[in-house]
């Protein structure tokens, strides 16, 4: 179409850039605009020197560009900025540990594009632990046989095994996976039995929680915990022969996302910083142009394809409502998120035992629902510099945690400060000496961690599909359309399937 392109996305977060580098291995004239200095989206990494350099109001201005907000900070921002605090850290804008280590989707999409070219990723397994009524409870890799001696002998007490928990693994068919997305994890543990046990109970809360970031138990989609049970870690399994639940990236999260971006220029793909989205122009039932913004001022860009890959809740602030079906227009606009709480901590030395250190630990409560939660607050925190030591100096920790929240409550500054006053008190419960050790801490909310949560009404299937109905030529990518997965797993998944609706190519994701 004269001087337009195939394809323009819109957003370089792991959606964006999942979709973008497979349309341009695919031989489409392919075009990227991200309104940040960086790629990454919410899933963006910084320096520490950057606020030392930049100042407070640049990093409070970076997390506004991602629907978050400092809650706290210790000392202020200010002081940290000019006493150099952060200098020698390496901060990812929210909590990212990476699902499956990598090997999930992530490792779908990097097989797709032959690699990661020149720029080198490597993500840190960690293995995880739950703390549960002051004890802890050991977990083993995915791949082992091997329970806590504690969670064995009540599943021993019920006749349960572990395994009853995922029933038959050879009915859950594509089909049977839908009907699970709209059953809650608190409907399947009673079912199965698990719930007779308050430990395995709250163990597969914790899990479930980590999985969908869901406080809520009755809210929890069944289906999506089992799809990628399924679909990704049980065949992880036989073609490896391990699996972790998750892990870090060295040198940060937005590691990743400039790889595929270098990748995507490889390809042919060009990528424009700094370029902000205007409007949508959709005409006559199609997807014509899009106009954006950048230094050099307004300017159009006409395209046969248009991913849109910010949050879709955003669509209609930038396209007219009432080019869309109702019922779609009506179903976006009642999309939700889910929220967190995500403290960084800087601590002098190591308060907390090994054993704990080098896992990813979760807890079902830290705030209790009676101080007006939804549900009892879950808390999952990494020494993340023990499995990633690139993220801190030397002789230095790096403390990261998250704490879901609704979408209300994560706007709600009074629940937020019960959260932002509980955590470093629990913690010093659970490893006395903790607070010693703490040098400053920084507390960012984040309203949308999860663009679309992964709840019985709008978890895996039930999200907006890829394409935009009533409308050619439209497309979505990220967390809030299709897509399935944990996290960014599930954002890059999501990638993966626009690319296959726009070119046609089976990616093996369905």
């Amino acid at each position: 179409m004269g001087d337009g392109w195939d394809a323009l996305v819109i957003g370089a977060g792991v959606g964006g850039l999942s979709a973008a580098a497979l349309l341009a291995k695919e031989g489409l004239r392919t075009l990227v605009v991200e309104k940040e200095d960086r790629v990454g989206g919410r899933a963006m990494s910084f320096k520490g020197e950057e606020l030392s350099e930049r100042g407070a109001e640049w990093y409070r201005r970076l997390l506004g560009g991602q629907y978050s907000y400092l809650a706290s900070a210790t000392p202020s921002l200010e002081e940290m900025a000019e006493g150099r605090l952060l200098d020698g850290y390496l901060l990812d804008l929210g909590y990212h540990g990476v699902s499956c280590a990598g090997e999930g989707y992530f490792a779908r999409l990097r097989d797709l594009i032959g690699g990661y070219g020149d720029l080198e990723v490597r993500i840190n397994p960690c293995l995880t632990g739950t703390w549960y009524r002051g004890e802890f409870y050991a977990e083993p890799p995915l791949h082992s046989a091997r329970l806590d001696d504690k969670l064995y002998a009540e599943l021993k007490r019920l006749g349960l095994s572990y395994l009853d928990f995922f029933g038959d693994m050879s009915a859950l068919t594509p089909e049977r996976l839908e009907e699970l997305d709209r059953v809650s994890l608190h409907e399947h543990l009673q079912r199965t039995g698990f719930a007779r046990s308050e430990a395995l109970y709250e163990y597969w809360h914790c899990v479930g929680t980590l999985v969908t970031t869901i406080n809520n138990p009755h809210e929890i989609s069944l289906g999506d915990m089992l799809r990628y049970s399924v679909q990704v870690i049980a065949p992880l399994i036989m073609r490896r022969g391990e699996a972790y639940v998750g892990g870090f990236t060295e040198n940060g999260v937005m590691r990743w996302s400039e790889a595929v971006a270098g990748r995507f220029r490889e390809f042919g793909g060009e990528l424009r910083l700094r370029t902000r989205l205007k409007r949508l122009i959709v005409e006559g039932g199609r997807a014509r142009a899009a106009v954006v913004e950048a230094e050099e001022g307004e300017e159009r860009l006409e395209a046969e394809r248009v991913v849109f890959a910010l949050p879709i809740q955003e669509l209609f602030r930038y396209a007219e409502e009432e080019a869309f079906p109702a019922d779609f227009a009506e179903r976006v606009k009642g999309l939700y998120g889910y929220g967190s709480v995500c403290p960084y901590m800087g601590l002098s030395e190591l308060a907390i035992p090994e054993e704990h250190a080098r896992r990813l630990m979760k807890t079902p409560r830290v705030v209790g629902r009676e101080e007006g939660f939804d549900w009892d607050v879950y808390m999952a925190w990494n020494v993340q510099s023990f499995i990633e030591p690139s993220c801190a100096p030397p002789g230095k920790h790096l403390f990261t945690a998250y704490l879901p929240l609704t979408e209300r409550e994560a706007r709600d500054r009074d629940l937020v400060m019960k959260v932002v006053q509980a955590v470093p008190d629990f913690l010093e419960s659970v490893y006395p000496g903790f607070k010693d050790t703490v040098e400053w801490e920084l507390y960012p909310v984040c309203a949308k961690l999860e663009g679309v949560a992964k709840s019985v009404s709008q978890a895996g299937s039930l999200k907006p599909d890829v394409r935009a109905p009533g409308v050619e030529g439209l497309y979505f990518a990220g967390d809030t359309a299709r897509g399935y997965g944990v996290a960014m797993d599930c954002a890059c998944s999501s990638g993966i399937l626009c690319a296959s609706a726009i070119t046609g190519t089976d990616y093996g994701i369905h």
